[in-house]
This record gives C-alpha cells, sequence and structure tokens, in this order.
C-alpha cells in the first residue's frame, strides 16, 4: 500500500514538472520582445509635384522641415518625383542618410512598402493600412471627409443659386472622402440645393488648363460656390472665377480649396480651404521610431487638429459661422457621423442618393 501511494506520489510530482516546463516553454514562445528603437538623425518626403504648389505637395514638406528643425535633424524634400516607379529616388535618398522616408502620394502605396521590405529603411505611405508593418512601414489616413462635411455646411449657408459645383483633378480616396463629406454636409444644411460633379481627368493634378473649362462650365450651369480639389490644377479653377467675377453684372463666385492657404494672393474669391497639417503625425513617426514602436495607423481628423478648415472671412454673416461652429463641436461630440467612403462607385452611389436627378 506504502509503495502504490509512493509510486503515485512520484508520477503526480513528475506531471506537475512537466506540467510546469511546458507551461514555461509556451510562454517563452508567446514572449515577443520588444522591437529596439532607432533615432533618425533626417527625415526625407518624397511629393509627386513642386513644393511650392501651395497645395498638396508644400503642406508635406513644410511639415517635414519644420518637424526636422523642431527636432534639430536634417530634412530632404525629394520634390517633382512623378507618379512613375520611384524607387530610384528612394534609393538615392536611403544612401544619403534618410532614416525615415515619408511616400506623399497614393500612387506610391505598393512600391514604397516594397523598398523599406529590401532595404530596411522604415516608410510611411498614404491611405495603405494594409501595407502597415512593425518598424518598416506605416501609414497616414488623410480622411478629411469630416472636414469637408464643414465645407459643406459653409458651401449651403453661402450659396445664393441654390447650385454648388465640386470639380476634382481624379478620384483617389482622399478627393472620395471629402466629396462624400462635403455632400452630406450640403445636404444637411441647405436639402433643396443643387450638387454639381465633375472630374477633369483620371489624374489631371496639375491640368490647369482642364480645371479652368471644366469650371466655367459648373458657373455657366449656375454655381456660385465651387469646391475644388486640384492640387496644381486647383490655380485653373480660381483663374476661371477670377474671370468671371470681373465681368459687368457677374454674379458672385466663391472658391472653397483644399490643402494649402491661398489667402494672401486669391483672397477676393477664396471662402475657405480644407487644411492638413502633418507635423503632429511626423513628429509621432520619429517619437515611435525612437520607442521601437513605430508601424501604425496614424489618423487625421477635426478633433486631434490634423484637419481644419481655413479662418472664415471676417466679413462672413455670423450665423453662417455659428452654423460651421455648431457642426464641429458635433461631429467632435460624436453626433454626427460623417461617411468615409474610399471608392469612386461608392462616392458617386452616395451622391446620387443625396441629390437625385
Amino acid at each position: 500500500m506504502n509503495r502504490h501511494r509512493l509510486r503515485l506520489g512520484l508520477i503526480a510530482a513528475v506531471a506537475l514538472l512537466l506540467q510546469a516546463t511546458f507551461a514555461g516553454s509556451l510562454a517563452a514562445q508567446d514572449a515577443t520582445p520588444a522591437a529596439e528603437g532607432v533615432t533618425v538623425e533626417q527625415i526625407a518626403v518624397v511629393t509627386p509635384s513642386s513644393r511650392t504648389n501651395q497645395g498638396w505637395d508644400q503642406q508635406a514638406a513644410d511639415a517635414a522641415e519644420a518637424v526636422a528643425a523642431e527636432a534639430g535633424i536634417e530634412a530632404v524634400v525629394a520634390e517633382n518625383a512623378g507618379y512613375d516607379d520611384i524607387t530610384p529616388v528612394l534609393r538615392d535618398l536611403a544612401a544619403g542618410g534618410a532614416g525615415l522616408i515619408i511616400c506623399h502620394a497614393s500612387g506610391y502605396q505598393t512600391v514604397c512598402p516594397e523598398f523599406a521590405a529590401e532595404s530596411g529603411v522604415p516608410v510611411a505611405v498614404i491611405e495603405n493600412p494594409g501595407a502597415v508593418a512593425p518598424m518598416l512601414v506605416a501609414d497616414i489616413e488623410t480622411q478629411a471627409q469630416e472636414v469637408a462635411y464643414l465645407a459643406g455646411v459653409l458651401a449651403g449657408e453661402t450659396t445664393e443659386s441654390g447650385t454648388v459645383g465640386v470639380v476634382v483633378s481624379g478620384e483617389p480616396p482622399t478627393w472620395n472622402y471629402m466629396t462624400v463629406g462635403f455632400a452630406e454636409g450640403l445636404a444637411a444644411t441647405n436639402p433643396d440645393a443643387t450638387m454639381l460633379y465633375s472630374v477633369i481627368g483620371e489624374a489631371a493634378y496639375d491640368d490647369a488648363a482642364g480645371a479652368s473649362r471644366v469650371t466655367e462650365q459648373q458657373i455657366a450651369a449656375g454655381a456660385d460656390v465651387i469646391f475644388g480639389m486640384g492640387d496644381g490644377a486647383s490655380f485653373g479653377m480660381i483663374q476661371a472665377i477670377e474671370d468671371h467675377n470681373a465681368q459687368d453684372g457677374a454674379s458672385k463666385v466663391w472658391f472653397i480649396d483644399v490643402i494649402g492657404d491661398k489667402q494672401a494672393e486669391h483672397g477676393d474669391v477664396l471662402l475657405s480651404s480644407v487644411l492638413f497639417d502633418y507635423s503632429g503625425i511626423y513628429q509621432q513617426m520619429l517619437d515611435d521610431l525612437a520607442a521601437g514602436t513605430f508601424g501604425d495607423v496614424y489618423t487625421m481628423d477635426v478633433e486631434n487638429g490634423g484637419v481644419r478648415l481655413l479662418d472664415l472671412p471676417e466679413d462672413l454673416p455670423q450665423e453662417t459661422k455659428d452654423a460651421v461652429a455648431a457642426a464641429e463641436e458635433a461631429i467632435i461630440a460624436g453626433e454626427i457621423e460623417v461617411s468615409a467612403i474610399p471608392d469612386a462607385e461608392g462616392m458617386n452611389a452616395r451622391i446620387a442618393e443625396l441629390f437625385p436627378e
């Protein structure tokens, strides 16, 4: 009997020892060591067009330089890289010491993650959350539908003709997000309004002549507020509006711009602009690289100040300013939820729903 009990005790002891060893092995497998932090001495940004276009490209270049100056590091801007394969540009930047490369175009969504995997140099891409990889790839979501909603409220309060136009230089996710947001803000503020929608071309970001032609067509159709998304093409939109307003007896047409601040040069037609401020996100990326936690989705929204409207004209009616402010407060409070639709098909379907012919 005693031998039997002793044998059972030994078996139980061995079983407990094996269980503890197995558990320890599993714990060791589950323990993922923290990534080692990286100190960036140079931040680089690649832009498809000129950094002086007062729009998409300039906002990124200015933000990178501002963040670099604050951090005491170097900033390099590779402008006019176009939309073809930018691998040679990326290699040059890496060879020059870039520790973080901002790939500032949705057209760079694929080539930059591939380069990061090949070179080990961290990159940030625009609107490709599926590419996120620890310490290699981060994603920037410029889903400005919330601030575009405010622009729609502004347009709905301002239009006298009841017809508002949207002119875009293509249908990338960023423009689609904003088109839907603008349409929802307009419909909520002025449900009887008519919204015109025109695409200049497939990738007509710098087609100022085409932008001018399309804008003229919308003005001829009665639009007295134009929301334009164009980069360099925006200057063609502004020119068309300024030419119209200069005519004797012409009704006033306003322009709502995106991303840049053209108030100093075109304040006579600029009602407002959707502004993007990348500085907070770029700084967070540098901090995350240093902490070993880089590789996340960074979203710009109204609440964190990453996107906002340019200060409204002083002589704008107070009730219009109040309507925009109330909508902003409601968005931050979660009382207004703006649709986030990145694809052209979904965007067009939403417009048709809001403004049926």
